[in-house]
């Protein structure tokens, strides 16, 4: 063999493959996303909604505040956040390279961070500004979504896979989709939207970060920026 070609290294067999994402991540989003909902819709002491909702919607609507009051919606704001620092991390472990996955991390944290905030300050709810800000604020979401989607398609289709972006789109459009269709919400209703809504950022958190270790990972040849689609 001449000295410029190297060694094919064998695949072991179920080792992954790059931008396959194991069933090993679904069913880690799944699971824990199903269990918790699973407990919300049984235990005996609250509402679901009360669990589900912002916890300043809930602590306003009850003219007192509670620990467990929008429990669910602040474990999903931690993770929001949580998926930012890990996209920022892996951002600087690539700087000075042409890693196309640079931006891809960029965008990734700051679709976190608008999302946190958003949750944090009731940026969605209609009452913030205009009878139609939920609305705009939906709209805008999906925009940014859609272009993450076309402008990375490259990376993610060789490296990552959409999957994960799929199961993200696809429940928060549902939730979005139950908040403006049954009005005035009931209890079901809260629990169907905020649920779709906890699986998408629990998904969401999931492809960042996974895309952030792929980014940490030192036997990672560095992606150029400007490789055709």
């Amino acid at each position: 063999m001449s000295p410029g070609i190297a060694h094919a290294r064998p695949v072991a067999p179920g080792a992954h493959t790059p931008g396959h994402t194991p069933a090993s991540v679904y069913l880690a989003v799944v699971l824990p996303v199903a269990v918790a909902l699973g407990a919300v819709a049984v235990q005996p002491w609250l509402p679901p909604s009360d669990l589900l909702r912002d916890s300043q919607v809930v602590a306003g609507e009850h003219g007192s505040a509670q620990t467990a009051y929008g429990l669910l919606s602040n474990l999903g704001i931690v993770l929001l956040a949580a998926s930012a620092g890990a996209a920022l991390v892996g951002r600087l472990a690539l700087r000075g390279t042409g890693d196309r996955l640079r931006p891809l991390l960029a965008w990734s944290a700051a679709l976190s961070l608008t999302l946190a905030l958003d949750d944090l300050l009731l940026l969605h709810e209609t009452a913030t500004f205009l009878p139609w800000a939920g609305a705009l604020f939906g709209a805008a979401y999906g925009l940014a979504f859609v272009f993450f989607l076309v402008w990375f398609r490259t990376p993610i289709r060789q490296e990552l896979d959409a999957g994960l972006l799929v199961i993200t789109v696809a429940a928060l459009a549902a939730s979005a989709l139950v908040d403006v269709v049954i009005e005035p919400p009931t209890q079901w209703s809260v629990f169907i939207e905020d649920g779709a809504k906890l699986l998408g950022i629990v998904a969401w958190s999931a492809f960042v970060m996974r895309a952030a270790i792929l980014a940490l990972d030192p036997a990672r040849p560095h992606g150029r920026a400007g490789e055709p689609s």
